[in-house]
């Protein structure tokens, strides 16, 4: 069967998804977020704010059904007015009750905002072309988002589980945030904002055929040559075009493709590293362990210890 590439990638990433919790907020009010070694999104459902961002000189401002994700963590500030005072999210959260995702009451009384807060997690380790690729923020207005269906119906339902928990919310809501940040990854391609890398890689056409079979059978003996004829391309163009938009090259993101594989086999005891290295497209297990460390920084053997061990 054919291999989805965004579906295998985001698999090896062992995305998790998730809501802190609502906040009911009334004017004046600001709330800075340090950074956070997981992605971070904001979807405002009521009213009007703004974000402030030590890159950009003027603060971009927020409107009930936009979303913003922040994919490398980066520390910013939401305020109910562009020129507005801040204070520390955890002094804000300091005696709120979380339980059900709040709501985290905040301010004065003036003007209402509601903001629901959550975060997506992904295994940084190695560094995926993906997360590499995306931008310090994603920001898709509510406007924009009526454009995708699915997008506006996923936002629907978190935004209902969290304002009426029932039973199994926690886990439901978890696997809404998770749909949620691939529709958000959907968008951000289909966008106009959208830059080259994995994601456009991906939508391209012969390319992403190229990645399909990259990601199909990583264990092939593949060159340059052999998967630009696969994709009716000449060595050169394909080369050229699958680094232009991949940002790395064929055989880089190959060997890439393999680590990631490899990581996912030896999770599992009842394979050999013999059969690992074979399955990933090595002849022998000592040239596998050698590119293994190489890639991971330690050996199968020691990475299948640690990784029986994790929760």
């Amino acid at each position: 069967m054919p291999v989805d590439v965004l579906s295998d990638i985001l698999r090896s990433l062992h995305l998790k998804g998730g809501v802190y919790f609502r906040c009911d907020f009334r004017a004046p009010w600001g709330m800075t977020i340090e950074p956070a070694p997981v992605a971070e999104f904001h979807l405002i459902t009521r009213g009007q704010c703004w974000l402030r961002l030590a890159s950009r000189k003027q603060p971009i401002a927020l409107n009930a059904g936009d979303i913003v994700v922040f994919p490398h963590g980066d520390g910013h500030t939401l305020l109910d007015a562009p020129d507005g005072r801040a204070v520390a999210a955890e002094q804000i959260l300091a005696g709120q009750n979380l339980d059900h995702y709040g709501p985290v009451v905040y301010g004065g009384d003036g003007l209402p905002a509601g903001i629901l807060c959550g975060y997506f997690e992904f295994d940084r380790e190695p560094r995926h072309s993906l997360v590499a690729a995306l931008p310090p923020l994603i920001h898709i207005r509510g406007t924009d988002a009526q454009e995708f269906a699915w997008l506006q119906s996923v936002i629907g339902l978190v935004t209902h589980e969290t304002r009426r928990p029932r039973p199994g919310a926690d886990a439901v809501v978890n696997r809404l945030a998770e749909v949620l940040f691939i529709q958000i990854l959907r968008a951000y391609v289909e966008g106009a904002d959208a830059h080259p890398g994995i994601l456009a890689a991906i939508a391209d056409r012969q390319i992403g055929a190229a990645l399909a079979h990259l990601h199909n059978a990583p264990e092939k003996p593949w060159s340059v040559a052999s998967l630009g004829r696969q994709v009716a391309m000449s060595r050169s163009a394909f080369s050229a075009r699958f680094a232009r938009l991949v940002g790395q090259t064929p055989m880089q993101y190959l060997a890439l493709r393999r680590m990631e594989k490899a990581r996912e086999l030896l999770s599992d005891r009842a394979t050999s590293a013999a059969a690992v290295a074979a399955k990933v497209g090595y002849r022998s297990e000592a040239a596998f362990s050698k590119a293994f460390k190489r890639a991971v920084g330690t050996g199968p053997g020691a990475f299948r210890r640690k990784s029986a061990h994790r929760p």
